[in-house]
């Protein structure tokens, strides 16, 4: 839990590849299942390699789902996708690049209305000397909201955070939940005077 932060989880169940039914592309990393007051809801993290250009190599493709079971079928809510930048030289000669990595997947009822946010922040792996570029997805009543920027690496790094133009219309609980939560992931683990962020609001439209 983070600090100052009340939220209601859910039962989350753990769902093995093989019994995952939904339509689902690439590779199944987690899946699990969580009931709120719309019923019982599948989640499910997967990989794939994604569409490459000529002679270069294929980005990872991550994807996000939500499902809602309805009987013996699957009614999709969401699809979140990113892709992670691979080496810019040839297919043929790049060296193996650190994968992307998924930081936190979670799930509950943050705001107290009976129905679940899901919360999913990642990092794309940049080539040196750029910071990595986290990302995290709010999903609230099914629409998405997300906050972006440079993840800090060290003690003395600087981080960046930008908003997007709509997430001041969030319940105050789920913004607090995420800022806490992007802090926890891209702040460095061990700040100094000069360590910290550097925060933007995406313009409205």
């Amino acid at each position: 839990m983070l600090a100052g932060i009340t939220a209601h989880a859910c039962q989350i169940k753990p769902v093995q590849a093989q019994g995952v039914k939904a339509p689902v592309e690439g590779v199944i990393v987690q899946a699990f299942t969580c009931k709120d007051a719309e019923g019982e809801h599948l989640f499910v993290e997967s990989r794939q390699a994604g569409p490459s250009a000529q002679g270069k190599a294929a980005p990872a493709e991550l994807s996000f789902y939500k499902f809602t079971t309805s009987g013996a079928a699957y009614i999709k809510r969401w699809q979140a996708r990113d892709f992670a930048p691979t080496d810019e030289r040839s297919a043929s000669s790049a060296r193996s690049a650190r994968a992307p990595r998924t930081d936190r997947f979670i799930v509950r009822d943050v705001d107290g209305d009976g129905v679940v946010e899901a919360f999913i922040s990642y990092t794309l792996p940049a080539q040196a000397p750029n910071p990595d570029d986290g990302k995290l997805l709010v999903y609230y009543k099914d629409r998405k909201f997300a906050i972006r920027g440079a993840v800090a690496q060290g003690p003395g790094d600087f981080g960046s955070r930008t908003l997007d133009a709509g997430f001041s219309v969030l319940p105050a609980p789920v913004q607090s939940y995420a800022l806490s939560l992007w802090d926890s992931v891209a702040l460095p683990k061990s700040l100094n005077a000069t360590s910290g962020f550097n925060i933007t609001q995406a313009p409205e439209h």
